[in-house]
């Protein structure tokens, strides 16, 4: 990943948006460190500026309070819309949404989405999913205790994700990439 000025005030923006916050559903860790582990991935892959800094802020507007407003003023539109693209909403029409609608609508959205959102998504996925299953490596079963939701639903999303990534990007390495990680959290988690 080059360090150049706007990489640089992405990681900034981000620290600052997600200070105090945790990894709750792996090992304790600052949330930061997976923000840099998705845009390591795309900036892997050769992603430009815009990509990465999306990539770093692609939880801002689901996790912080942070308006898309201000990621247009600090960055550009074109930031502003990818991490839009990858943002889940917390409500609609005034009622909170269940786990299960904002996902939904999440590959709703993701299907119609840029090839640019789809990489950030799909690094999101397979950092979420190694992470897990690093954690349940060293904590067994206890570690499930902490998840929002049983195993089934995040197989259930993450293979959603993978389908749309393996209609979208067919021979993209990020989507070989996560239908490996998506087999091992099958295995482990569901027993398949």
């Amino acid at each position: 990943m080059n360090h150049t000025p706007q990489i640089k005030k992405a990681i900034q923006f981000a620290a600052r948006k997600h200070h105090g916050q945790l990894r709750n559903e792996t090992e304790p860790l600052p949330y930061v460190t997976h923000l840099f582990s998705v845009a390591l991935l795309v900036a892997e892959d050769g992603a430009d500026d815009d990509v990465v800094a999306a990539a770093l802020l692609h939880d801002t507007l689901e996790d912080t309070s942070t308006t898309r407003e201000e990621i247009v003023t600090a960055f550009n539109e074109r930031v502003a819309v990818l991490v839009g693209s990858v943002s889940e909403p917390k409500e609609k029409d005034g009622r909170k949404l269940s786990w299960k609608e904002r996902k939904t609508h999440y590959l709703a959205h993701l299907e119609g989405a840029g090839d640019d959102a789809v990489l950030i998504s799909l690094a999101d996925k397979i950092d979420n999913i190694e992470s897990k299953l690093e954690a349940f490596t060293v904590e067994g079963e206890s570690l499930l205790r902490r998840w929002a939701q049983p195993p089934e639903e995040y197989l259930w999303y993450h293979g959603e994700v993978l389908r749309i990534a393996q209609t979208r990007l067919p021979k993209h390495r990020l989507t070989a990439r996560l239908a490996e990680a998506h087999a091992r959290e099958r295995e482990v988690f569901s027993g398949e």
